[in-house]
């Protein structure tokens, strides 16, 4: 489950080449309003309806839990970002982190994980990961890269992440903004996530099928913030995720355009 979600919110929440916990408690952009930059701590829940795995014919609907606490010094701890650094280089804004992800169910374990869909490939275990952002605003239109780096399971391989996203409408208390993405994954990650090996093949009838490197998908959504006050603000996101090239062709992928929603409030002091 933990790779849909990661997969779903990173997607979806490109707003200006964020993460989703920029997103989440976007500030105001009015300065009366705003909390102060830096030092802060942000409480946060919502909802996901994501896909049961990525390529899943099913979707489920997934609590959000979320806490984040930044410092002046540009040190985050986040239960979406994991712990790591961010900070500002000549109008490029970089940060990096470890987190943990990637783990995958080959059997639904309750109604929030896993996928009967699975069975007989064998789990996934999830891994400590090194993840890598860059962002840049080009007048109105945001810009992004970045890149996941598995350090524990290298045999999961890494993937990259281009992004871009632009202001449709703007005022003190509402941010709407649309984003596109696309990530490529190396032959590692693709061979995990949507390759079939033949020992797999045997356990779970799937056909044998091995898949190369390239770009995985394609993912294009609308974000909407709403502002309540100075500590307050809602963020939802609707969107399409499109699976492309051997990720779409797997065996192991039901439906290759999934519908993604997520919704949640943020409190931030």
């Amino acid at each position: 489950m933990r790779l849909a979600i990661t997969f779903a919110i990173a997607s979806l929440c490109a707003i200006s080449g964020n993460s989703y916990a920029d997103a989440l408690d976007l500030p105001s952009t009015n300065p009366k309003t705003a909390p102060a930059a830096g030092d802060s701590m942000t409480l946060g829940a919502g909802l996901a309806y994501v896909p049961e795995y990525t390529g899943s014919k099913k979707s489920r609907v997934v609590p959000l839990p979320y806490f984040e606490r930044t410092y002046d010094n540009g040190i985050f701890l986040s239960t979406m970002r994991g712990i790591g650094y961010q900070s500002n280089v000549s109008g490029v804004n970089l940060s990096a982190a470890l987190s943990y992800g990637g783990a995958r169910a080959d059997h639904k374990r309750n109604v929030f994980d896993g996928s009967d869909a699975l069975k007989g490939m064998g789990d996934i275990q999830g891994a400590a990961q090194v993840v890598l952002n860059a962002s840049y605003q080009l007048g109105t239109v945001g810009l992004s890269l970045g890149t996941t780096q598995n350090l524990a399971h290298r045999e999961h391989g890494a993937t990259y992440t281009l992004g871009a996203s632009t202001q449709l409408y703007t005022t003190a208390s509402d941010q709407i903004g649309l984003s596109l993405s696309t990530e490529y994954a190396d032959k590692k990650h693709m061979q995990t996530y949507f390759g079939v090996t033949a020992a797999q093949s045997a356990a779970s009838g799937y056909k044998a099928y091995t898949a190369k490197g390239g770009f995985s998908n394609v993912t294009a959504g609308v974000n909407w913030n709403h502002v309540l006050d100075k500590n307050w603000s809602v963020h939802t996101a609707l969107g399409v995720s499109h699976l492309s090239g051997d990720a779409a062709d797997s065996p192991l992928t039901k439906r290759k355009t999934s519908p993604v929603l997520m919704t949640g409030v943020a409190y931030k002091f």
